[in-house]
């Protein structure tokens, strides 16, 4: 499988904020600068996943950095730790942790991980967005759904070969899109190819439970 380092990054806003503790600037961090007090999280306040995190923006992650890097942030944000602190620091902590969950949900996953880029780049998918199958497949295809029909369920396992291969042919192309993403200074160019991808890789998976759900029936 294709790995990346995902490197280790500070989050550098040209904003200051004012912590609660010590009223001091300080960058809109996890922590004050000064005194180290935690400091609030907000949904709005702009952090990417990959902020919250603190790593690179990538699509190509190394799983292990990235899990390491979830329980020790986990460790220093837990709830728990603040339980006897002043408010808000109880609250804060609760927001990082929560903001911290999210954020790892969505980058251990690739599809996820994919998906959260794409639309960060390119905003959400159009409701006409749709995959189709390819016109050199669709002919075998149907012919197999009529082979079925007459009970004979052979060109359909046949035909579903067809479709684990292709699935199994996206997984290399994702790899090289990403490939291309993580390097490229047009982001959004790259994101296209990648929502493309990623609406025919989501049509064969379901077609592929649809032909499943047909052969076991």
């Amino acid at each position: 499988m294709l790995q990346k380092v995902a490197v280790v990054v500070l989050h550098s806003p040209s904003k200051l904020v004012k912590c609660w503790k010590c009223s001091k600037e300080t960058s809109p961090a996890m922590f004050c600068e000064s005194c180290h007090s935690i400091l609030d999280y907000r949904a709005d306040n702009s952090l990417s996943h990959f902020e919250v995190l603190q790593l690179k923006e990538a699509l190509i992650v190394d799983e292990e950095l990235l899990r390491n890097q979830f329980y020790e942030l986990s460790k220093k944000l837990h709830p728990d730790r603040f339980a006897n602190q002043p408010h808000p620091a109880p609250v804060y902590a609760l927001r990082w942790t929560t903001a911290l969950n999210r954020a790892y949900q969505t980058l251990k996953n690739r599809d996820e991980r994919t998906r959260y880029l794409v639309e960060k780049y390119l905003g959400a998918p159009s409701q006409n967005s749709k995959a189709a199958l390819p016109l050199e497949m669709a002919e075998t295809y149907f012919e197999s759904l009529d082979s079925l029909s007459e009970g004979n369920k052979e060109p359909l396992l046949q035909f579903k070969l067809e479709v684990e291969k292709r699935l199994e042919e996206s997984g290399v192309s994702w790899e090289k899109l990403a490939k291309n993403f993580d390097e490229s200074l047009n982001k959004i160019e790259t994101a296209q190819l990648l929502r493309k991808h990623e609406t025919e890789e989501k049509y064969f998976r379901s077609m592929l439970a649809d032909i499943e759900r047909k052969v076991t029936s």
